[in-house]
């Protein structure tokens, strides 16, 4: 049975490609074909056309046919949906593109703090012997009274040959582990590289389309306005003054200024993982075996550790983010918040346990402070956010 995220992603795709407006009805047809294979299989006429078949799936209430139906009311949602979607997969194959290529030096920045962990092997004690099958020619310099004096220093074949590690880096295991190695560093790169424009259209996309009388020019409204019965002319006003279908503009305004701390607040997560948390997790785990074994990690088993590692820290540095929008539609409270400090410190320390690769208590610490410290904040932002309720207008009682 597929998944759900199977399910979204082949949505996501008929979406794009048949388009809001004939996807009901590919989806009306497709359900025709099998509807008469159906009845042919079971010896009943087929119903042959999408007329008959309506009128068949009403009579027999069919839940598929109920849910096209909601499809062909929000054809409008889908358009803007379908347009956002758009702008996302272009700005993320820009940014997978101009990844892909500098993908090498990616990969140096995302292996450094490995490499720069000492070798548990002593560098006096050789870790493996080599003998020479030929020999080998070597240019080299010598420190005479004189001063220096270069020559060639031939070592001759069956020579024995001690070597010792001087650093810790992976190593590739597969042919094919350093091109899906880059491929996995371009899409990480890329989703971050297009951050700003998902929440941006993300933000546009619950802003919704326009309501039908918001979109008329003031022309077209004034001659629409004066056939308008004073019913539907409130409704009218109504719609032109919040303009949109989702979020209304004071609901939508603080969030043009939270789009920019969103992407630091992520960028502030990642460069706190990479610069202490992966660091003092790979020592500890390194470290475990002391002087008995040398780590020699997998590329790609590395790489997998460590983007998880960024991704899911960089995430939780947006728990200020989710309180605002938590206290902005008023399902929890600023004072809620810092009433229930205690359950909040339970939850850090056990999403902390989660995330820290280690078990550890000091790389466990070193998660759960600055989470503490966002809560604090996420308290001030919820506190912030508080909804404001909305002015009315006095009643003017009506004349006699």
């Amino acid at each position: 049975m597929p998944d759900i995220l199977s399910i979204v992603i082949l949505a996501l795709v008929a979406l794009l490609v048949i388009g809001p407006r004939r996807l009901p009805e590919s989806i009306e047809a497709l359900w025709l074909a099998l509807t008469d294979f159906q009845r042919t299989r079971n010896g009943q006429p087929p119903l042959g056309t999408l007329h008959n078949a309506r009128r068949y799936w009403i009579s027999q209430k069919s839940n598929i046919y109920a849910g096209i139906q909601i499809l062909y009311q929000v054809t409008g949602h889908l358009e803007e949906l379908r347009r956002r979607l758009l702008y996302v997969l272009i700005s993320f194959g820009i940014g997978f593109g101009i990844a892909f290529v500098f993908a090498q030096p990616l990969l140096g920045f995302i292996i450094r703090p490995v490499r720069v962990i000492q070798p548990a092997t002593p560098a006096n004690l050789p870790v493996s012997n080599y003998v020479l099958a030929q020999d080998v020619q070597v240019i080299t310099s010598v420190i005479t009274a004189t001063g220096p004096v270069s020559g060639t220093i031939t070592i001759p074949a069956g020579t024995l040959l001690p070597v010792s590690l001087t650093t810790t880096t992976p190593v590739v295991l597969k042919p094919t582990e350093l091109f899906t190695t880059y491929v996995k560093l371009a899409l990480i790169a890329g989703f971050a590289t297009a951050l700003p424009m998902i929440l941006l259209q993300l933000l546009l996309f619950l802003r919704g389309p326009k309501f039908p009388y918001a979109a008329m020019s003031e022309k077209e409204w004034q001659v629409e306005r004066a056939e308008l019965d004073p019913e539907e002319l409130a409704e009218a006003e109504e719609q032109r003054q919040n303009v949109y279908e989702g979020l209304t503009a004071r609901e939508i305004r603080p969030m043009y200024f939270l789009l920019p701390l969103a992407l630091l607040l992520f960028v502030g997560g990642v460069l706190f993982t990479y610069f202490l948390l992966l660091p003092s997790a790979l020592d500890f785990l390194f470290g475990l075996g002391g002087s008995l074994v040398q780590p020699l990690p997998a590329l790609e088993d590395y790489i997998d550790f460590a983007l998880a590692l960024l991704f899911w820290v960089g995430l939780t540095f947006e728990l200020p983010l989710v309180m605002f929008f938590l206290a902005r539609f008023n399902v929890v409270t600023a004072r809620q918040f810092a009433q229930q400090w205690r359950y909040a410190l339970v939850i850090i320390a056990v999403a902390a346990a989660v995330i820290t690769p280690t078990v550890d208590i000091f790389n466990m610490t070193l998660v759960a402070l600055p989470m503490v410290g966002l809560y604090l904040l996420g308290i001030a932002f919820a506190w912030l956010a508080r909804p404001t309720p909305k002015a009315t207008s006095p009643q003017i009682p009506a004349k006699v």
